[in-house]
């Protein structure tokens, strides 16, 4: 899998030379050097359905990226805040004109599940949101309350991502 990313960008490279545009080629290698395994928690919150459809696939795109790099990624989303209305199995909790987007997020739920990433709701913001804990998707584990994870998964050498 690396041999065949470092000839897409050689072909690239070349392709943009060929037609007078420059190819830059950013990498994160100095930070990746000697990692074989890293362990991130998103503390995912924002409850506009667009940007959280966004932040959601940044940690998709960063998940890839890590894989490519040969690095096992180990990921944990904790759903907090407004973000919750999204996690959930009914439209009940969002405006008609948010289904399609809260679709999405479901459908990247079943994805990030598949590998292996884990998803934490927090129940207190449940209880916020006024949000039964019956109501989340099957693959979202409501836990008793979202501080409490985020600050044991750190104690365990998770790196704190901030997701708004």
């Amino acid at each position: 899998m690396k041999k065949m990313i470092q000839v897409l960008i050689i072909l690239l490279t070349t392709i943009f030379a060929q037609y007078g545009l420059s190819a830059e080629v950013l990498s994160n290698d100095k930070a990746l050097t000697g990692n074989k395994e890293i362990k991130a928690y998103f503390d995912v919150n924002i409850g506009e359905p667009d940007k959280l459809f966004i932040r959601l696939k940044m940690i998709e795109t960063t998940y890839s990226q890590f894989l490519a790099s040969g690095i096992s990624p180990h990921f944990i989303i904790g759903i907090r805040g407004k973000a919750s209305n999204y996690f959930t199995k009914d439209n009940d909790y969002v405006l008609d004109v948010d289904i399609p987007v809260k679709k999405k997020i479901a459908s990247m739920v079943n994805q990030f599940k598949a590998k292996g990433f884990r998803m934490e709701q927090c129940s207190l913001a449940a209880g916020m949101q006024e949000i039964s804990v019956a109501d989340f998707l099957p693959l979202v584990e409501v836990v008793s309350n979202g501080y409490a994870s985020m600050i044991v998964y750190q104690s365990q050498g998770y790196a704190f991502v901030p997701m708004d």
